[in-house]
């Protein structure tokens, strides 16, 4: 527990992970948004809305095309691999046939055979039948010896008779043997009794021997032959049977085809090791190869290349992308185009055309005939907008000239008016010989021409708005310090800082009446006698107060406390402005006197 009123640190880690949690989700959502306004930005011009729905019109229908012309150049790349494998399967399903074709055949042999002649007039009868397919129809004993009864082909290889003798795995009946580079299949069948009758204990078989590149003829449909003797496997396909001791062995050896190499038959048997079937497939280069078992008696592996008929049809479909791309892109740029002519152009210039209406009141859209009727009549529509506008200017123009001129005309009236005014007071003022009241027809008379001298400013030099308080002031302050006399001129050094602030009429009215009553008092006051002096005005602007101050450094707004007139009607005058525009009045007394005066103006009225 944490005692007394010690913190609890625990307490304001979780605190400080909880606020930085917030401000790290803020700063997320704060760049999310960015994100979002960046990207509504891209598509905020009607070109990039015409292109996002040209291209989201076409693009489905172009991305179909060309999955479609892809899938078949797919397909038609993967035929040297399927060609492949189908020859694989090809030469599995032959020698299976051939060799439950020649088992059934040696079987029927076996049982009709009851002496040697019929033996030889069968085996010669199953030779003719199969077309002389076999190198070798013979009766082997039990030790591998060929009988007198033996029959073969006229051309029959000589190493038929060496195959006759070779040892058959147990349980073996059909297999493939090699010799010399050339595969054969041999087929073995017990013989059910011996053809001379005799009976020593002894089991005889059936032997028939078959080169394989003559089993391959059976095949025309799929293994025609190549010119010579030696068949050729599909067109461009070539095949190999993989020996026991892990050597290929053409089935064409007359062909001249080059092997695989060992790295290649080594990734494929690590593929078939991984299939089911045993069976692989592997491209190397523009090569294809596909292994896998044949006939149950071996392995077998095929090589097939593209075929020119099938290069040429794979550059076809490539040239037909590249023209359904190029036709595409030529179709989009031609939308574009026509888009941009027939949408985007009449806007720009319409847009062009109203920019120069407002700078320079004229407007020309100039949309030629070609544009779209639409645009033609929106530019006819503008025109005439324009044109009553612009007559509508000229006379509301007229008007406002003709109000200012009357305007004018009225307050220089009153300006004259109040020059009267101030020269009856003057005039009257000096036929007094009382000094106490001449000296208020003076203040009268200094007031009115304060008046006179603001609507001058004002009105007169077309300030009907605001006032630059610099230069009006600065004229005021040299009007009363003449009006003072040569003597008090020759005493008080007056000076003026107002910097660059306006103010607005009714303000202005109020502050400069300020001034002139305080400038006369002090001119009148501040300095009896002899006495030199200064009077200075600095008026400044913070933001939305203004703020004005009038100091003298004469005897002090106390020291002529005995005077009646100073804190007579001219003070109470001086409050009254200041409440009048929501001015606060302050006084301060040190060497001398100062008057200080915050009036609050709003943004919208005046400006520095």
């Amino acid at each position: 527990m944490n005692s007394g009123g010690a913190p609890d640190a625990r307490g304001g880690s979780r605190v400080m992970k909880v606020v930085s949690g917030e401000q790290t989700a803020q700063k997320r959502q704060s760049f999310r948004l960015r994100l979002v306004f960046h990207f509504a930005r891209l598509f905020d011009s009607v070109r990039a809305r015409m292109a996002t729905i040209i291209i989201g019109s076409v693009l489905p229908v172009a991305v179909l095309g060309t999955v479609l012309i892809w899938q078949d150049y797919a397909n038609l790349s993967r035929s040297s691999e399927i060609r492949s494998e189908d020859a694989v399967r090809e030469i599995d399903r032959h020698l299976r046939h051939d060799a439950e074709r020649t088992t059934a055949m040696l079987e029927t042999l076996s049982e009709s055979m009851v002496d040697d002649e019929s033996a030889r007039r069968l085996l010669q009868l199953a030779q003719s039948a199969s077309g002389m397919r076999y190198c070798l129809l013979a009766v082997l004993d039990a030790q591998g010896g060929i009988a007198h009864r033996l029959t073969t082909t006229s051309g029959s290889f000589e190493a038929c008779e060496g195959g006759a003798r070779s040892v058959v795995p147990p349980g073996k009946f059909a297999f493939i043997w090699v010799d010399k580079g050339r595969p054969y299949l041999s087929v073995r069948v017990p013989l059910s009794a011996a053809p001379s009758g005799k009976n020593d204990g002894k089991q005889d078989f059936l032997i028939a021997i078959e080169p394989l590149d003559q089993t391959a003829v059976a095949a025309q449909s799929h293994f025609p032959p190549n010119g010579g003797s030696a068949p050729q496997l599909m067109s461009n396909a070539h095949a190999w049977l993989v020996s026991r001791d892990g050597s290929l062995v053409s089935f064409c050896p007359d062909c001249g085809w080059v092997a695989p190499d060992d790295a290649t038959i080594h990734r494929l048997n690590q593929r078939s090791s991984e299939d089911v079937l045993g069976r692989a497939a592997l491209q190397v280069a523009s090569r294809y190869y596909a292994y896998g078992p044949v006939g149950g008696m071996g392995m077998v592996v095929v090589e097939a290349t593209r075929l020119p008929q099938e290069t040429r049809t794979m550059w076809v479909l490539g040239i037909w992308i590249v023209m359904v791309l190029s036709l595409l892109l030529a179709g989009l740029a031609g939308v574009m185009i026509a888009g941009h002519r027939l949408v985007i152009s009449p806007l720009r210039r319409l847009t062009e055309a109203v920019q120069e209406w407002e700078r320079t009141g004229i407007f020309d859209a100039a949309i030629s005939l070609a544009a779209p009727q639409e645009y033609r009549k929106l530019a006819w529509a503008f025109g005439t907008a324009t044109r009553r506008l612009a007559r509508r200017e000229q006379e509301l123009r007229k008007a406002l000239e003709h109000q200012k001129v009357l305007l004018g005309e009225i307050h220089h009236r009153v300006k004259n008016n109040l020059q009267i005014v101030a020269s009856l007071l003057s005039l009257q003022g000096s036929r007094i010989r009382d000094d106490d009241v001449r000296l208020e027809f003076m203040l009268a008379r200094g007031r009115v021409r304060t008046l006179e001298t603001l609507h001058r400013h004002l009105y007169v030099e077309g300030e009907l708005e605001s006032l630059n308080m610099s230069s009006f002031l600065s004229e005021l302050s040299a009007q009363l310090l003449n009006a003072a006399g040569h003597d008090v001129q020759s005493r008080i050094t007056m000076h003026l800082d107002a910097g660059d602030v306006v103010l607005p009429p009714d303000q202005a009215t109020s502050i400069a009446l300020i001034v002139s009553e305080v400038v006369f008092n002090a001119l009148k006051f501040a300095f009896p006698g002899n006495r030199h002096g200064t009077i200075s005005i600095s008026m400044t602007r913070q933001k939305d107060v203004v703020t004005l101050i009038i100091a003298d450094d004469g005897i002090g707004l106390s020291a002529s406390s005995g005077n009646d007139e100073r804190e007579g009607i001219g003070l109470h005058l001086i409050r009254g402005f200041a409440r009048q525009i929501s001015a606060r009045l302050q006084v301060d007394e040190g060497d001398g006197t100062r008057f200080i005066v915050e009036c609050p103006v709003p943004s919208s009225r005046g400006a520095m």
